[in-house]
């Protein structure tokens, strides 16, 4: 399996099956313009999450346009359409070709093939401390609004072998938030802290690269009955 094939080696990089030509050129994109946008919105005083995606999706947005993508970035994408309440993932990937676009054997026509979510990376405060990964407890209620969670929970890319965390770093470094959210999955797998779903050794985020202003790790994120594959790109913006 992909899952059991990953594997980090002492440079930091990835080995395993090759990923699906859209998807390479899809995450590319997105890495392009996370260094734009890393430029243009450092110590944004934006600091809220749909803020910062909303930025971010007008940029990729005209990036594709100009470079004649055979895609576009849809904000706030429902996940299941026949349902009024049905749950939205930040950005939608979605075909612009009349035949749609392949990935593995499932051709995606009108449809998300690529779901990305969005997160701050900052001290959000106790309750909502561990939200890139897990949810929140309040009124004796479990909300799952953390990031991973979703993915690994179905309620985002639900059947899609691939999927996408934008990471916007306002506090700290890469090595801090890399450090701290391995760390915290440790937690998870043992159980220290609190999910409805299942962690295991391969949810920890295994690093590709760290730069100035941006980075990027690959988690193969375990759901229920079997897995997908996470990129975490992350902006520097502090």
């Amino acid at each position: 399996m992909l899952a059991d094939t990953y594997q980090a080696i002492t440079s930091g990089k990835i080995k395993g099956p090759e990923t699906d030509a859209p998807i390479i050129t899809v995450v590319s994109c997105v890495e392009r313009i996370l260094i734009t946008f890393s430029e243009q919105y450092a110590d944004s005083n934006i600091k809220n999450e749909k803020g910062l995606t909303q930025k971010l999706i007008h940029l990729l947005t005209v990036h594709a346009s100009k470079k004649y993508y055979p895609f576009y970035f849809q904000k706030e994408y429902m996940e299941d359409p026949e349902r009024g309440d049905s749950p939205q993932v930040d950005i939608g990937v979605i075909s612009t070709s009349k035949e749609g676009i392949v990935i593995g054997v499932k051709p995606y026509e009108g449809e998300s093939f690529f779901s990305i979510e969005a997160k701050r990376l900052a001290e959000l405060g106790s309750k909502r401390a561990k939200e890139y990964l897990v949810g929140r407890t309040e009124k004796n209620k479990y909300i799952s609004c953390g990031g991973v969670e979703r993915f690994k929970q179905g309620i985002h890319g639900r059947g899609l072998p691939y999927g996408a965390i934008i990471g916007f770093v306002q506090e700290y470094d890469f090595d801090y938030w890399y450090g701290l959210l391995n760390s915290w999955i440790e937690d998870l797998i043992h159980k220290n802290i609190y999910s409805p779903a299942i962690w295991h050794i391969r949810d920890k985020l295994k690093k590709d690269y760290i730069r100035s202003t941006t980075a990027k790790f690959i988690s193969i994120t375990s759901r229920k009955n079997d897995f997908i594959t996470l990129f975490h790109l992350w902006a520097r913006l502090n």
